[in-house]
């Protein structure tokens, strides 16, 4: 936050001592120190904090409070806009031990007077699609969801605004029952994503991704109806990450998939330094993250990254044929099926995985689409126990 020193003088001479602040520093770090919240929600108390005056005359709140649910201590700034009493404390009074209501976004932590005044300062959005987007494109067709990135001229790399509609967009897939697949390609025939839009942070315009990630998949916990990757041309840096979150991948021959970001002085911190060697060889992994290595479609298809590869600017035709061979299927067994994987991924022995209880087991032989496949299906049905 900021740095403070202080200097304590004497007449009196004293002999020079040789300064102890290695050790000094090392007792210092030994001591109990609280959990640091980096998503802070809930009620808390201030502890320190401070106000930055802008030159045009606004303030912002900087506190670093306490949680009561678990005592762990967090940074968090005022809301834009809000000029309630917190502001007005944190200005003129002494506002040590004041409560107050954290709520963690996409843009950091922020902190307010009360629960419901944070609910007014960002309310809840309906996980519902809208008409139109501004950098996205969507497309119902029947039970398949089309969504394209729509920014070819900066080769739909990814800024705060398209990151946000995205988060929006996968929230309303989710939660929308009659939507069973989604397909996310970009838009014109140069790349699938080219990652994070870097003419737009180095303009000095801040820079965020929602609490979901990149794309508003790539920290998204679960994905629990399928997402098909439809590469056509770049998927490069956060892009690549994007392709690594979505359950399948589909790429035209002009597909190049990298993870360039040592290339620029960043890191692949949206999923790619886990996922890529989760997926590929180790040593492959290791020499794409170092070098910035791009593999071409069938490499990343014979590396297991990419499900199909097909004919040149057909990326989205290949995804359509993916989609529909799992429509053909039972769209809840689909949806328990990717629930199970996602439970036992973490369960290193197979036995053990395999008999590890699971309420998707349980609700599926107790599910419509269950019921009419044993006495409508094949003659032959399989049924485990």
């Amino acid at each position: 936050m900021s740095k403070y020193s202080v200097g304590v003088y004497s007449t009196t001479p004293t002999e020079w001592r040789p300064a102890r602040s290695t050790d000094l520093q090392a007792e210092i770090s030994s001591l109990a120190a609280p959990e640091q919240a980096l998503r802070a929600d809930g009620w808390a108390t201030i502890e320190t904090w401070m106000v930055k005056y802008h030159r045009n005359g606004a303030l912002t709140g900087i506190v670093i409070g306490r949680l009561e649910s678990d005592g762990r201590r967090f940074i968090a700034q005022t809301a834009d806009g809000d000029t309630e009493l917190l502001l007005d404390r944190l200005s003129t009074g002494d506002p040590a031990e004041t409560r107050v209501y954290a709520g963690s976004f996409g843009v950091g932590n922020r902190a307010t007077v009360s629960d419901t005044r944070i609910d007014q300062l960002f309310p809840a959005r309906p996980p519902v699609l809208r008409d139109d987007y501004k950098h996205i494109l969507v497309r119902r067709d029947g039970h398949l969801l089309e969504i394209t990135i729509n920014r070819p001229e900066v080769r739909n790399s990814l800024h705060p605004e398209a990151n946000e509609e995205l988060d929006e967009i996968f929230d309303a897939y989710f939660a929308d029952p009659d939507l069973w697949v989604a397909i996310l390609t970009g838009a014109g025939d140069k790349a699938f994503c080219a990652g994070n839009d870097l003419v737009y942070s180095a303009s000095g315009k801040p820079m965020w991704v929602p609490k979901n990630g990149f794309a508003g998949l790539t920290s998204r916990r679960r994905l629990p109806k399928p997402v098909i990757a439809a590469v056509n041309g770049y998927a490069m840096g956060g892009g690549c990450e994007i392709a690594l979150a979505c359950h399948l991948v589909v790429a035209d021959t002009t597909a190049r998939f990298a993870l360039s970001e040592v290339k620029v002085g960043l890191v692949a911190g949206a999923g790619g330094l886990i996922r890529l060697p989760r997926t590929v060889p180790p040593k492959v992994a290791a020499e794409m993250i170092l070098t910035g290595r791009r593999l071409s479609a069938e490499e990343a298809r014979d590396y297991g990254l990419v499900n199909r590869v097909v004919d040149a600017g057909t990326a989205l035709e290949g995804a359509r044929a993916l989609a529909a061979e799992i429509l053909d299927g039972s769209p809840t067994s689909v949806r328990l099926s990717l629930q199970v994987m996602a439970e036992t991924t973490a369960v290193a022995d197979p036995v053990d995985a395999i008999e590890a209880s699971s309420p998707a087991l349980d609700e599926r032989m107790t599910t419509e689409d269950a019921v009419e496949g044993l006495t409508q299906g094949p003659g032959v049905v399989e049924v485990s126990a």
